[in-house]
């Protein structure tokens, strides 16, 4: 997977006549029901490219976006890892892939992650890439794995090839493009920072109802705690390890009774959690579900890229106690957009802000202004936008 080989060179000839060409864009997850925050960013940039954009993704196709789809579909099942990263290695996804890129003549090819650029290691020809990358993979695998591991060493060595190779790098934050530039001596005008953002519309969307179970176990809890996310991916699973192990039961000795919480996403994982664990599983919209939370907590120990969860609790203008890890890439200052603390003081922040509705008020009031400037999809469109049309042309 990671020999040495000649890259693929990319050509521009031809995008002046072929104005509104196709944009590729591949993705290794499939968007159909977006459950995570690298599917809302995906999702954010296809809608900047509109009728232009071309999606590929594994089976089964999308009902909005034009494009093709492949097969077997790996990431439905993870035994360790995310076994769909292998997508674009499998030899006919390759081949269909290249296919496209002859088929349609696309005016640029965008990249959602690393592992989609394998189809085209043996292009001798190729239009330009960009790499829209979500994190800096090898770091957040290195604080998983450490340094020395033979995985870490394997995703450092693809993500070397792939920056190198690609015409353009978008990272999601100044940090994660600083560790871009640095990691892989990259050129700085090679390394562009689009952040990743969130909708605005939380109060138009959190009137939807709860699901009856939800609303039944929430009857008269005074405070409710609210964390979302993807739940086997390892930063949250640990996270949620950390509030059901320490957190919870710190919150029952000291207040027994008042506090419960919900939790989005899925799957809902087996084994044992502490019983004031709200499981709501996947939904088809969090803003109702977020509108009921008193206080949202992001206690994220390792990854890198940013965390779109914080986005979201801030445009919800709820008050947000998070790790420093959780708020890394944000611009978010300490004590004024949210409570940054160390994990030892999560459950003496809690009753801090749960006791102090002025408190919870302004950070959800500061949080929400921090995303309506600088982290709404419509203020990062705008970003992609300038990063793009130089090889696309001007997009609607």
């Amino acid at each position: 997977m990671i020999g040495p080989m000649a890259e693929a060179r990319s050509s521009r000839e031809g995008l002046d006549a072929r104005p509104g060409a196709p944009i590729l864009v591949l993705s290794y997850w499939n968007l159909n029901h977006i459950a995570f925050g690298g599917g809302r960013r995906i999702e954010a940039l296809l809608q900047l490219l509109g009728s232009r954009a071309w999606l590929i993704q594994p089976v089964p196709p999308h009902p909005r976006w034009r494009g093709e789809v492949f097969w077997p579909n790996l990431g439905r099942r993870k035994i360790g890892i995310n076994w769909g990263l292998f997508h674009f290695f499998l030899p006919w996804v390759s081949d269909r892939v290249r296919r496209a890129v002859v088929r349609e003549q696309p005016a640029v090819i965008v990249l959602t992650s690393i592992w989609a650029y394998a189809p085209f290691r043996r292009m001798e020809i190729r239009p330009p890439i960009i790499l829209d990358a979500h994190d800096v993979l090898a770091q957040a695998i290195a604080e998983r794995f450490g340094r020395t591991h033979l995985w870490t060493r394997m995703v450092e060595a693809w993500e070397r090839r792939v920056t190198h190779a690609a015409d353009e790098i978008i990272a999601c934050s100044e940090t994660d493009a600083a560790v871009f530039r640095l990691r892989y001596g990259l050129p700085a005008d090679r390394v562009h920072v689009v952040p990743n953002g969130t909708d605005l519309d939380h109060a138009a969307r959190a009137h939807a109802a709860v699901s009856p179970e939800v609303a039944s176990a929430l009857h008269d809890v005074p405070t409710v705690l609210f964390f979302m996310g993807k739940l086997d991916y390892q930063p949250n699973r640990v996270a949620l390890e950390f509030l059901s192990h320490t957190v919870l039961p710190e919150l029952e000795r000291q207040m027994p009774g008042r506090f419960r919480l919900l939790v989005t996403g899925g799957p809902i994982p087996t084994g044992r959690w502490h019983p004031a664990i709200i499981w709501a599983g996947r939904v088809p919209d969090v803003a109702p579900y977020l509108e009921r939370a008193t206080v949202c907590l992001a206690p994220i120990f390792t990854g890198s890229g940013t965390r779109l969860k914080v986005l979201e609790y801030m445009a919800a203008a709820k008050p947000v106690i998070a790790t420093a890890k959780a708020v890394e890439g944000l611009a978010v200052e300490l004590g004024h957009h949210a409570l940054i603390v160390e994990p030892q003081e999560f459950a003496e922040t809690i009753v801090r802000v749960a006791n102090d509705p002025e408190l919870a008020r302004r950070l959800g009031n500061a949080g929400r202004a921090l995303v309506a400037s600088r982290y709404s999809w419509d203020v990062i469109r705008q970003q992609w936008r300038k990063i793009l049309e130089p090889y696309s042309g001007p997009l609607a």
